[in-house]
């Protein structure tokens, strides 16, 4: 790249690397003393209208309350057999059973660092004996041996 004056190579790279159409990162994140005027401007706050999730929630609280409520009445009043979910009256005709297990699902990130707890939990829980001692192997090397053939 041939070059007439000597100040005209910095302003060429300056040009190259900026981003955009504008400056650099300095004008794009509005940093600097020429932009402090700028921000003397302020934004507008406006409140949101009310969700109606939200007012269906209010209202089904009180409610959920007092089922709450009239389920320990009936606790103090009646067998306790009533209220176990295992116990079935065979007069009842028509039963959903639903069996419902919870698992937490596992991260790729996560697992290393699970496995390597799960390990010190096992280590920790167990007495060191001579028996579960385990001592690193030692580095071996290979032993090459030549057997003849002749029988």
């Amino acid at each position: 790249m041939a070059q007439s004056d000597g100040n005209a190579g910095p302003e060429i790279s300056r040009v190259l690397l900026s981003v955009g159409g504008g400056g650099g990162i300095n004008e794009t994140l509005l940093l600097g003393p020429k932009y402090a005027k700028k921000k003397n401007t302020t934004l507008q706050t406006t409140r949101l209208p009310r969700s109606n999730i939200l007012d269906k929630v209010q209202n089904f609280l009180p409610q959920m309350a007092s089922a709450n409520n009239q389920l320990r009445r009936e606790m103090y009043s009646k067998p306790s057999q009533e209220f176990d979910i295992e116990h079935v009256e065979p007069s009842m005709e028509k039963i959903i059973e639903m069996n419902v297990a919870l698992v937490e699902l596992n991260d790729c990130d996560t697992t290393e660092s699970e496995d390597d707890s799960e390990c010190e939990e096992t280590s920790i829980c167990e007495e060191v004996t001579e028996e579960n001692i385990k001592f690193p192997l030692s580095k071996r090397e290979g032993r090459i041996e030549m057997l003849d053939s002749k029988n």
